[in-house]
């Protein structure tokens, strides 16, 4: 049968990007410094394979036979997605598939020294090399599409919002950040504390953090925890690998690193096991699954009930008696509000706006073709623009995220429509589950998780966001669900 023909086939596929993900994961990690170019050519025979793959379902015009079957209302859907996924290589050649691939390991790595020694110039050239492809493709895509040029990339990572709502979108949210935000720090001015004191070392961030993840739920038995320059959560099927960064001036950022990843697994974990190496059993795109790492790290981890039970981990796994680690201070410091370069390192209430600042330069460099020679420019007149601060170097400006140098344009205003559904989500649980913070103070995080299983995770593919968002909470994305977090937590939040 064509159809089952195309499942083996996908599945394959599949298992050809579990391998590039355990390639990619091993070069952030333990990959040593030249061996890049062998890496290059691994992933050059992938991507051969797959090429095979899809020049087999087009010459025996698998899709035309399968569409003539009649399918179940599941396995419909998975035909339209494995139709969706295979316009992509159908229309882009592979050639600049596998030239993008190339471009993409080789710039990253000169990514790392450019950041390290903050000099754009190092990888200028061949990040240039690699924006002109992605602007090819995207001219590609669009016309293909018809959809604009910057539309046809977000498609790679989202199918749910186009340019214009997320403008719309974020137009509505800038304005209500720059309204609120001096109201904000005025009051953390006079009630918030300055940083701990005492640091927690990175061994006791590590400690601190794998207990929550086993109180979370995270399956050790098919994943595990290093470290990279970016955190991220990546590997393959049943082989999560998470990576966080360590700053010893920063007694939470391993933590915090890890309890975002820690969202992204949950949702890899949860996703439906019937529909493995299926599109269908793959998540709904970025947007959802950045809203499982936000719902887990902003919304649970950094709640005022959640930092109580944390006050207890102190005291009973790394035995922090002082009066500075209480759970109040705890709140306090992981929620300082303070406008910075670093968007990882951004409170709650800014973050939106390096988002905001990163789509409004992709928006430029795609949709008007604009080169990278004069990037750092181009970056920090927006950065000003939106924050009113003078770019002080390029590891703090334009070199500060990895996305664009590992080729991933589209993929910010993710981030930010992540953020927007997370808070959603924590109102219809907060209707669900009543007794909702006293759990959050006893670290019994089951139910919470049981509801994103049930609601979330275990939906795999099967619906776009809005729609998924009506099944879940009754009604399409609403703003109103963030702004009333963010007033909650940073205005009307006394002690």
């Amino acid at each position: 049968m064509s159809y089952i023909k195309l499942k083996n086939l996908f599945e394959e596929q599949s298992l050809l990007n579990d391998i590039s993900g355990i390639l990619s994961w091993d070069m952030a990690t333990y990959m040593p410094n030249k061996s890049r170019s062998a890496r290059i050519k691994q992933m050059k025979v992938v991507y051969d394979y797959k090429e095979k793959i899809f020049s087999e379902i087009k010459k025996n015009e698998l899709f035309k036979k399968a569409e003539s079957k009649k399918l179940n209302y599941f396995d419909t859907l998975n035909l339209q997605l494995m139709k969706e996924k295979f316009e992509y290589f159908e229309t882009i050649p592979f050639e600049k598939i596998k030239k993008k691939s190339e471009l993409s390991i080789e710039c990253e790595g000169l990514w790392r020294e450019a950041k390290r020694k903050s000099n754009f110039c190092i990888v200028k050239k061949t990040f240039s090399n690699l924006v002109n492809l992605i602007q090819e493709e995207s001219e590609i895509l669009s016309q293909k599409k018809n959809k604009s040029k910057y539309d046809s990339l977000l498609l790679n990572y989202d199918r749910s919002f186009s340019t214009k709502e997320l403008i719309e979108l974020f137009n509505t949210i800038e304005k209500f950040i720059k309204l609120k935000l001096p109201i904000i720090l005025k009051k953390q001015k006079h009630n918030y504390s300055d940083d701990f004191k005492n640091k927690l070392t990175e061994s006791e961030q590590f400690e601190l953090s794998k207990s929550l993840m086993k109180k979370l739920g995270f399956d050790f038995s098919k994943g595990r925890i290093d470290k990279s320059i970016h955190p991220f959560c990546g590997g393959s099927t049943d082989d999560v690998r998470i990576t966080t960064r360590f700053d010893e001036n920063d007694s939470f950022s391993c933590f915090d690193a890890l309890m975002h990843e820690t969202g992204h697994a949950l949702y890899e974990q949860g996703l439906p096991k019937k529909w493995i190496h299926q599109p269908l059993g793959s998540s709904a795109g970025m947007s959802l699954h950045e809203s499982q790492s936000l719902f887990i790290e902003k919304q649970i981890i950094k709640s005022l009930p959640t930092s109580k039970f944390i006050e207890s981990l102190l005291v009973k796994i790394l035995k922090k008696k002082s009066t500075e680690w209480k759970f109040i201070q705890i709140f306090k410091n992981r929620n300082r509000v303070k406008k910075s370069f670093i968007r990882v390192d951004a409170d709650e209430v800014t973050y939106p706006l390096h988002i905001i600042h990163r789509f409004n330069l992709e928006r430029k460099i795609i949709n008007d073709g604009i080169g990278m020679e004069n990037l750092p420019d181009l970056w920090n007149e927006e950065f000003f623009r939106i924050f009113g601060m003078n770019v002080d170097s390029d590891s703090n400006g334009c070199l500060q995220d990895i996305h664009w140098f590992g080729g991933d344009f589209g993929y910010f205003p993710t981030y930010s429509v992540g953020a927007f559904i997370a808070a959603q989500l924590l109102n219809k649980i907060r209707d669900d589950i009543p007794n909702l913070n006293n759990l959050l103070e006893l670290g019994n995080f089951k139910p919470i998780i049981s509801w994103l299983k049930e609601n979330i995770h275990q939906k795999g593919n099967s619906k776009k966001i809005n729609d998924l968002l009506k099944v879940s909470t009754n009604e399409n994305l609403n703003l109103k669900y963030f702004k009333n977090h963010i007033i909650d937590r940073f205005i009307k939040e006394e002690f």
